[in-house]
């Protein structure tokens, strides 16, 4: 099952891949905080401010 992080504002997609929480291995993510950092906890298309609370997490089936 995929999971995907939007920004909230813009869903410009930040991740899509394997669920952030269950991966076995590459564990180069280990949480959706540090997907956030990756892109300097800011939008790199609207510049809005990423927190959780700000970003749509979506796992599909």
């Amino acid at each position: 099952m995929p999971e995907k992080i939007l920004c909230t504002e813009c869903d410009f997609l930040l991740y899509f891949g394997e669920i952030i929480k269950k991966r076995l291995y590459m564990r180069n993510l280990p949480s959706e905080e540090k997907v956030l950092e990756m892109y300097n906890n800011t939008c790199p298309r609207c510049k809005n401010k990423l927190t959780l609370k700000t970003v749509k997490i979506a796992i599909e089936r």
